[in-house]
Formats: C-alpha cells, sequence, structure tokens
C-alpha cells in the first residue's frame, strides 16, 4: 500500500471512530461505507537518446602494435563499429567507431585477424555497444595484418567477400 493510500484509510478509520464515540454509543457496524479511491499518474517515457561516436574514434583499444591498416567504407546511413579480434570479438585488438556515410582506418593492426561489426542506433560508450535495432556480423575470411585492407559496408552484387550474422558481442 503506498503512502497516500495508507493516510487515505487512516483517516477514514479515525474519522469513523471519533464519530461512533462522541455520540456516546459503541462502535458498531453501519450501513455506510467507505470509498477510498486511488489515483495514479503516468509518467511520459523519456524520449529515446541517438548518442554517436566521433567518426574513426578507436572506442576501444587493446594492442595496437602491428603495420597493417584496414580502410573502412561505410556507405549505408546507419553508423557501425568494426572489431579488429585475433579470434574472440569480445577480445579485440580494437573496434573503431564509423558513421554512416562516412570512411575512417584503423592502423597498427597485427597478425592474422578478423573482422566484426556492430550496427545499430544510439551507441552506449560504457558497454561499447548500441542500445536500439541492433545487427552484429563478420568477414568469412581473415585479414592479414601484413597488408593493407579496405572494405566497404555496403552489400553490393560486385564484391568478393561475404559476411554472416553472429550472436551478440
Amino acid at each position: 500500500m503506498s503512502n497516500r493510500q495508507w493516510y487515505a484509510v487512516s483517516a477514514i478509520a479515525a474519522a469513523l471512530l471519533v464519530g461512533g464515540c462522541e455520540s456516546g454509543q459503541s462502535a458498531s457496524p453501519t450501513s455506510s461505507k467507505a470509498k477510498v479511491t486511488t489515483t495514479t499518474s503516468t509518467v511520459p517515457p523519456a524520449p529515446l537518446q541517438n548518442r554517436r561516436a566521433e567518426n574513426g574514434a578507436v572506442v576501444q583499444q587493446d594492442g595496437l602494435v602491428g603495420a597493417g591498416t584496414l580502410e573502412i567504407e561505410n556507405g549505408n546511413a546507419g553508423d557501425v563499429a568494426v572489431v579488429v579480434t585475433n579470434g574472440d570479438p569480445k577480445k579485440p585488438q580494437a573496434t573503431i567507431y564509423v558513421q554512416g556515410n562516412s570512411n575512417a582506418t584503423l592502423s597498427g593492426i597485427d597478425g592474422t585477424y578478423y573482422v566484426y561489426m556492430k550496427s545499430g542506433k544510439d551507441w552506449d560508450q560504457a558497454t561499447l555497444g548500441f542500445t536500439r535495432d541492433r545487427d552484429f556480423s563478420k568477414f568469412d575470411d581473415s585479414f592479414d595484418g601484413d597488408s593493407d585492407w579496405t572494405i566497404t559496408l555496403q552489400p553490393s552484387v560486385t564484391g568478393n567477400a561475404s559476411t554472416s550474422d553472429v550472436p551478440s558481442f
């Protein structure tokens, strides 16, 4: 019971007791019924956020020590976080943020690596992920850190690299 409801019930009970005592009669059930009403207020939902990192911002880094570079051309309207990892996408060498219809380059990549992508809306820097409309995928082939690569994040009939959906990371 909320405080407001508790006070309403207490006031009615006290009024019934006092009313019965003033007349000199003993308290007995009466035919009148106490009515307790409650009101609820609806708080409008908070507006949806649409946070973004800066284009080309390396939002996570652990071990960029190689000579390889990866140029990312994001031809889509939506933002993407590109994860470069030697294995587990939860333990990347680096994650770079690429805004929609923008390009960015990640340098210092080492060894054979895989490229994973996270896309969505409302980037949360604390969790390194999007909060809405999330999608996760990866390039099926590995990349060599001794070479410089360019990837285009836009489906193309003439493209030469396939991607697969992956579980969230």
